[in-house]
């Protein structure tokens, strides 16, 4: 006796139409959301091994500074946004191509700091530290990476903004 066919419930396959309007802003979301996480992510990771020096910080007082610190991301690495974008429509789904974009990021970072840094050496006095020692650079290079990752999970390993095509069986 031949097994019935599996028969699914009236779904997205029912109204084509509504499927295609639902699933480009579906996707743009998932996109942002993804840059978003990966922001708050890599801002964790600075904010407790970086400054904190690997303490968890109040939690009220960490998840402002946290908060802060994806705000400034978000305003420097607006460009990166767009390149996602593009990444969205052409349907680069490698997880390669993120953690590179993680990388670019984090020495785009690591070069802001070090081009606002003052001119004058630290003084060992005050407690001064080096602009840009091998911890900050590890933990920049690690937070660019971990929120490169966060992003890829979220959005990337999905990209495309064209919906799949279905074939009849």
């Amino acid at each position: 006796m031949p097994r019935p066919r599996y028969r699914a419930m009236p779904g997205p396959t029912t109204f084509p139409a509504m499927n295609r309007f639902a699933f480009y802003p579906v996707r743009l979301l998932r996109v942002a959301l993804g840059f978003i996480a990966g922001l708050v992510v890599a801002a964790a990771m600075v904010v407790i091994l970086d400054l904190n020096k690997g303490r968890l910080p109040e939690p009220l007082a960490g998840a402002a500074t946290v908060g802060f610190y994806a705000f400034l991301a978000a305003r420097l690495f607006w460009p990166l946004l767009l390149v996602l974008l593009v990444a969205e429509v052409r349907r680069w789904r490698s997880p390669v191509f993120h953690l590179g974009l993680g990388l670019v990021a984090a020495l785009a970072a690591l070069t802001w700091t070090y081009l606002r840094a003052p001119a004058e050496a630290p003084d060992p006095i005050l407690g001064e530290e080096p602009v840009l020692t091998v911890t900050r650079v590890a933990v920049t290079l690690a937070a660019g990476l971990a929120g490169a990752l966060v992003s890829w999970f979220i959005a990337g390993r999905s990209a495309g903004l064209q919906p799949p095509e279905r074939t009849r069986p």
